[in-house]
């Protein structure tokens, strides 16, 4: 819940995990999207810029037509699934895990708003 209130400053650079009020979320992970063409940076610099201020991140989905096991045996082709392959090339899974503390959680919210800020267009 302190990703959602912590991020919400944050609607011109990244798109956040939304959860309906009547919806119990697991949280095994916490995605948010970046916005290049707002924050001037891709995602994988965003990951670069988190990583050097000691946080690590991940990405957790890569579309199935990517896979090299796919692209062999059915023939699939990069820019086959455009909307997939948008997702997937600005997706990062936060940190989230049960010991996490609430100052883990501010450092990530404050390092996301700090780069938002160097970097926003």
């Amino acid at each position: 819940m302190a990703y959602l209130i912590g991020l919400a400053c944050l609607c011109h650079a990244l798109v956040c995990t939304l959860v309906a009020q009547d919806v119990q979320h697991a949280w095994h992970l916490y995605v948010v999207l970046v916005k290049p063409s707002l924050i001037g940076i891709h995602r994988d610099q965003v990951i670069e810029e988190l990583r050097e201020r000691g946080i690590g991140t991940s990405v957790h989905f890569i579309p199935l037509h990517l896979h090299p096991y796919y692209q062999r045996t059915w023939g699939y082709q990069p820019g086959q699934f455009p909307v997939a392959e948008d997702y997937f090339d600005r997706c990062i899974s936060l940190p989230i895990y049960p010991s996490m503390t609430d100052e883990d959680v501010n450092h990530v919210i404050e390092a996301l708003q700090d780069i938002s800020i160097k970097f926003r267009r």
